[in-house]
């Protein structure tokens, strides 16, 4: 049974790979100028605040003052 597992993460890896370098071929990129990156998608580059605001208005003042 592993080794069905291992066979299908190969045939998505091998699949998602292609796709990745027939949607750069139609962009007109060469494959080899972009690196694959970390797979983080998703991610937000600041950390959220443990604290939630009461409203609205304080949202926006906090947001005001780390701009």
């Amino acid at each position: 049974m592993a080794e069905d597992n291992t066979d299908r993460a190969d045939e998505y890896e091998a699949e998602r790979e292609a796709e990745v370098e027939e949607e750069l071929e139609r962009v007109d990129r060469d494959p080899d100028e972009v690196d694959d990156g970390d797979d983080d998608l998703g991610t937000q580059n600041a950390p959220r605040s443990d604290e939630q605001p009461d409203d609205l208005e304080e949202a926006e003042d906090e947001a005001d003052e780390t701009s």
